[in-house]
């Protein structure tokens, strides 16, 4: 490989051996060390990397740009005949599935240059690694582990459920259900609304209060 480092009105060319060959980066990288191996040094100051051969003599300067890097420019060179267009899940994927909004952020501050956006807007992105990597999932027991209730109506559990695709005869959608932890006792109650759930469990408490005389000390729900 052979890189164009401008000195003053000369271009000098400085020729490297055994390089990486990447045609579908947008950039060209060129290592230190790979070039301390060869005999070169480079000095680092003032704003400027100076490079020189192995026997002392100056070969060029690489001025400072932005973000600290150091860049070659060429004499004549187009700002965007290097630029790689990538649309923002392509980006993210490359860049080991960073948010979207770290993505940008690189762009438009500079922080990655080489490549440009597509698109800037704010898209919905379905990442199927990401959904695998991030989500977390306990297993619902088969069982109770816990204590369960020493008396009827010190813990009741209810859970209300629908609409229901067909409705009864009496137009009901939904319906409730109130379950005793110690008797495993439950009732059933047909909605017609959700709004008719606090009324089921009046019923409920009621029920338990005349017949049982006791009353709900717990009330477990969804």
């Amino acid at each position: 490989m052979v890189i164009n480092i401008p000195n003053g009105a000369d271009i000098l060319q400085l020729r490297l051996t055994e390089v990486l060959y990447s045609p579908k980066v947008g950039y060209t990288l060129v290592s230190v060390g790979r070039l301390d191996d060869n005999g070169f040094s480079a000095t680092f100051g003032g704003g400027k990397c100076v490079i020189q051969g192995p026997d002392g003599e100056e070969l060029g300067s690489i001025p400072k740009m932005s973000r600290g890097l150091y860049k070659v420019v060429h004499e004549g060179e187009s700002a965007n005949a290097a630029v790689e267009g990538v649309t923002l899940e392509q980006l993210h994927r490359q860049m080991g599935h960073i948010s979207l909004g770290i993505a940008k952020k690189l762009i438009s501050e500079g922080f990655v240059t080489g490549v440009h956006l597509v698109s800037m807007a704010d898209a919905e992105i379905f990442c199927k690694s990401c959904v695998y990597a991030k989500a977390t999932r306990k297993s619902i027991p088969k069982t109770c582990k816990g204590k369960h209730a020493k008396k009827f109506g010190k813990e009741v559990h209810s859970n209300l459920w629908g609409p229901a695709p067909v409705e009864t005869k009496g137009g009901q959608h939904y319906y409730i259900t109130f379950i005793d932890d110690y008797t495993q006792l439950t009732h059933l109650y047909l909605l017609c609304t959700k709004d008719e759930a606090f009324v089921a469990y009046q019923q409920f408490e009621a029920l338990c209060g005349n017949q049982l005389k006791v009353p709900i000390c717990v009330l477990h729900s969804d």
